[in-house]
């Protein structure tokens, strides 16, 4: 960054500079620089070398990692999803499960054109029996009559990029829209998949899309302007969960830099898709504080209920979500991220409270007659009520400290996420250490709390304990 004291003085200091070289070149004879020059001594200095050329950069990169993750599940037998998933085959207490990742990445540039792929290898053995899965396209599934192993090959983000100047792109592929200035949740990202709130930095899969950005700068309050037009197709098996299939979806975000305050306007809308419009803000407070915000529109949105019987009915609305956010580092490399959001889409204490006594009941019905019918209804409403952060608003809280008691490469981590309409909350704490420049540790511990019919409260285990290993390459 350059300073406010050095930029009045850089103009006469440079044009000084410039008299001197040009005295010394005056005053210096020609023949001397041809020959060569003396030193103190009066012995002459060789001029006459070659200038090593520029070592021309790689074109071709690999890099990436390899994770393995232990996860210990201790279920809650007590919990109303325990009893809908598990009803006719209890499990042990304690489940276990192993993944194991490879996640490489290349790229290749040459002049304007650029080549980047982020493939991913997975490995699983799970305790409890697994659950079908349709991974977005390109992609593959192994081990598909293993009842506790499962293997896939997928795509999380592959595409090409054209950047003739620095002020154009354009790009084609899978890749990830980074949309919107939240750090657990962002309502404005319209074409991109949801963040895991227990783990917002963890990388996701892109949408297949194609989008252009032309950014422009000018003098003045308003620095930089850039306008960002998407196109997104959907069909069976390509960003199925988007929209309905053969829709096409038109996306655009503008961006200002204006008075220092990032500011984004974006929209989203398409054939059988809910056009969706959003704004978004991040602005500096001081050195060390930011304060971020989000706000997003979406017409139409049919929400699925359910009454207590398993009549599934929609509910249709405009949907207003927001989220209002802070981030502060002080002097000891503490960081503490609070964010507030209001969840347009979410379900309301009494809907979640429907929901879970229509598991109640199934379970009882089950339990009585043998009858399963009640539960499997809401097994079909709990592809909506089963999703995280399904509730109105929430609060999250995050405190990170870097290297603790001057122990390096250590970092603590402690993250509280609360559902405020229902009082039910998760405590995470983790840490992470790296033991060498290529070989991370990292542990964590999330445990839910809440009354009964909560949405933490009826989570489906106690607590769950997870050990990385990850080795960068």
């Amino acid at each position: 960054m350059r300073s406010a004291f050095f930029t009045p003085i850089a103009k006469p200091l440079m044009a000084t500079l410039a008299a001197l070289l040009f005295l010394a070149h005056a005053l210096c004879p020609a023949t001397a620089l041809a020959q060569g020059a003396q030193n103190a001594e009066g012995d002459e200095y060789d001029l006459d070398f070659e200038i090593p050329e520029a070592e021309t950069p790689n074109p071709f990169n690999l890099w990436g990692r390899v994770e393995q993750r232990s996860i210990a599940r201790f279920l809650d037998t007590d919990a109303l999803l325990y009893k809908q998933r598990f009803y006719n085959e209890p499990q042990d207490s304690l489940l276990a499960d192993f993944l194991l990742s490879l996640k490489p990445e290349v790229s290749y540039k040459w002049t304007e054109v650029g080549l980047y792929a982020r493939p991913r290898f997975d490995i699983a053995w799970s305790e409890a029996k697994r659950g079908g899965t349709a991974p977005d396209e390109p992609s593959e599934e192994f081990l598909r009559d293993e009842e506790h192993w499962a293997s896939q090959v997928l795509l999380e983000e592959g595409f090409a990029t054209w950047r003739p100047s620095h002020a154009f792109t354009l790009e084609a592929g899978k890749k990830v829209l980074n949309w919107g200035k939240g750090y657990a949740w962002n309502p404005v990202a319209f074409v991109s998949r949801p963040k895991d709130v227990d783990d917002p930095d963890y990388a996701r899969q892109g949408y297949v899309l194609a989008y252009a950005d032309y950014i422009k700068s000018f003098q003045g309050p308003l620095t930089n302007v850039a306008f960002t037009p998407v196109l997104v197709p959907v069909d069976e098996d390509v960003n199925a969960d988007l929209a309905d299939d053969g829709s096409l979806v038109y996306a655009g975000k503008l961006y200002f830099l204006l008075m220092d305050t990032d500011i984004d306007l974006l929209f989203a809308t398409g054939e059988d898709y809910d056009t969706r419009y959003g704004l978004d803000f991040s602005r500096n407070l001081s050195s060390n504080l930011e304060i971020h915000g989000e706000a997003a529109l979406r017409l139409d949105y049919d929400k699925t209920l359910t009454d207590e019987q398993g009549n599934l009915r929609t509910e249709r609305y405009d949907a207003y979500s927001f989220l209002l956010g802070l981030r502060y580092l002080n002097a000891y490399d503490t960081t503490f991220i609070l964010e507030y959001y209001h969840n347009g889409e979410g379900y309301s204490p009494g809907e979640m409270d429907d929901y879970f006594t229509l598991i109640e009941n199934g379970y009882q019905q089950y339990l009585e007659t043998g009858n399963d019918r009640l539960l499997k209804r809401s097994t079909l409403a709990g592809q909506d009520f089963n999703q995280s952060s399904v509730g109105r608003n929430y609060l999250y809280f995050r405190v990170s400290q870097k290297e603790p008691f001057d122990i390096l490469y250590l970092t603590p981590t402690l993250t509280v996420i609360a559902n405020l309409g229902d009082h039910s909350f998760s405590i995470n704490p983790e840490v992470s250490y790296l033991i060498r420049s290529d070989l991370e540790l990292r542990t964590r511990l999330i445990m839910p709390f809440g009354p009964e019919k909560s949405e933490f409260g009826e989570k489906l285990q106690d607590a769950r304990t997870e050990f990385w290993i990850t080795y960068f390459f």
